[in-house]
């Protein structure tokens, strides 16, 4: 009986880890909003020298 206990509260402990979806959301988003606003920037001066 006791040793049901603690499988059902491993399974709890489980659950509340973070995802690999949100660790890597977690690292991979800043960096593709930097890239985004560098592609912006560059986008923009080079638009500037164009003209």
């Amino acid at each position: 009986m006791a040793m049901q206990k603690y499988f059902d509260n491993l399974d709890d402990y489980t659950d509340t880890r973070p995802s690999r979806l949100m660790e890597f959301t977690k690292w991979f988003l800043p960096a593709v909003i930097f890239v985004a606003s560098m592609i912006v920037i560059l986008g923009t001066c080079g638009a500037l020298e164009a003209l």
